[in-house]
């Protein structure tokens, strides 16, 4: 704490720790906020370094005296510290940054709104993903989840109800594609998709559209190109993807623009530019979730995150089960397969299968939506003959008469 030339100067330092002591733990009791547990857990830093330069002995009375008795300061300050630790180390009372609901008894709540739900009557009430908060669609690598996402944006940003049209050749018989339920500004974040590829993109998606679209899109629909920035979610400069994650300082400049934006939808294509972190551990993959999901509770923003699925098996996603686990919907968009005597094999005219693998509020399982590439986009097309009743999911593995499978690629034409 102090040498034999410093003892004024120990001396004051231990009166302002000691002031600052006793203002900091006021405030702490009168609100224990998590700025003032900060402001606590500065003090018991000060304390402990403080406490660490002090390293020569008093050997004689008479400086002990000059010193104020340096010993008992020095057990003041240890107790300072002990209590700090028992404040902010231990379960005390509840902070007040607690979101608590008091009165948890309403007989009649708010409805949950659905973002996406059925547009069949028959399935009134059925979603595919709930509004203001965050949901996946998964599946191989052009397979056309990003296209998908995209003609969801256009419709969300020009108020269409239909984001997947039918076919204008093979018209379905009955229509299964769900519709959107909200309007509004959406920004699509791309750590892939370069300008000119996402604007060749929205053009074919868009080809019908006149004035008033392309006017409303204007208005509404924002690219962001993520690669020069890097990822949202991660570690501290220097510290392992292993350690616990934080919102990225650059990249949350993006969530500062859908805020003011009002974005009403967030698209994130895809996740492996997102997030970089060790996709594989449960509590970091629930961390990030859990950040997002509130940032879209708070901001009145649904978001949708594209995601690439497990290597093997029939798991929608790769890395943790809280991928899945730790969203309101998961959407599955694969290759179609339909049965060939023994084997399962993919559709012959390279129909997708949307599939709706995993919703919260919701019990019913929704139907499986067999889409078509049509110069640019995806419509709505009838199951293609013996199409299998359980569509694979991630990998399009193929069955062999030998009864091993084989990884097959899907028609590369989309993206």
């Amino acid at each position: 704490m102090s040498n034999r030339n410093g003892t004024a100067a120990a001396a004051v330092e231990y009166g302002r720790l000691a002031s600052n002591f006793a203002d900091t733990l006021k405030a702490w009791d009168s609100d224990p906020s998590e700025g003032n547990r900060q402001r606590l857990e500065l003090l018991r830093a000060r304390i402990d370094g403080e406490l660490a330069n002090n390293t020569d002995e008093v050997d004689s009375d008479a400086l002990a005296a000059a010193l104020g008795d340096e010993k008992k300061r020095a057990d003041t300050l240890q107790a300072m510290a002990a209590k700090i630790g028992e404040l902010v180390d231990t379960p005390g009372r509840p902070s007040a940054g607690l979101d608590i609901l008091d009165t948890p008894y309403d007989p009649d709540p708010d409805p949950l709104t659905w973002f996406v739900a059925s547009g069949d009557p028959a399935q009134d009430g059925f979603g595919w993903m709930p509004d203001a908060t965050v949901s996946v669609m998964s599946g191989p690598g052009m397979s056309g989840k990003s296209r998908i996402a995209l003609q969801l944006a256009v419709a969300t940003a020009t108020g269409a109800t239909d984001f997947i049209l039918p076919s204008g050749n093979k018209r379905p018989l009955k229509l299964h594609a769900p519709q959107v339920s909200i309007k509004g500004p959406v920004v699509y974040a791309a750590w892939e998709t370069r300008k000119l590829a996402w604007q060749n993109r929205l053009a074919a998606v868009c080809r019908d559209a006149g004035a008033d679209t392309w006017a409303l899109l204007n208005e509404r629909l924002r690219y962001v190109n993520m690669k020069p920035t890097g990822g949202l979610w991660g570690a501290k400069h220097g510290k392992h993807t292993s350690t616990v994650g934080f919102w990225l300082p650059d990249s949350l400049e993006l969530m500062r623009y859908a805020a003011a934006f009002e974005a009403r939808l967030l698209i994130i294509d895809p996740l492996a530019g997102a997030f970089m972190q060790n996709e594989n551990d449960r509590a970091l993959v629930r961390a990030f979730l859990s950040a997002l999901d509130q940032w879209c509770e708070d901001h009145n923003c649904a978001t949708l995150i594209v995601s690439h699925p497990a290597k093997h098996g029939d798991d929608a996603q790769s890395g943790s089960t809280d991928w899945r686990n730790g969203v309101q919907a998961v959407w599955d968009m694969s290759a179609a397969r339909v049965k060939e005597g023994t084997k399962s094999i993919p559709a012959p005219n390279g129909e997708r299968c949307l599939r709706l693998d995993k919703v919260n509020e919701a019990s019913d399982r929704a139907p499986k939506i067999y889409l078509q590439w049509d110069s640019g986009r995806f419509v709505e097309v009838e199951p293609p003959k013996d199409a299998e009743g359980r569509q694979t999911s991630g990998a399009q593995a193929e069955t062999t008469s030998t009864g091993k499978t084989r990884r097959k690629r899907t028609d590369g034409k989309q993206t």
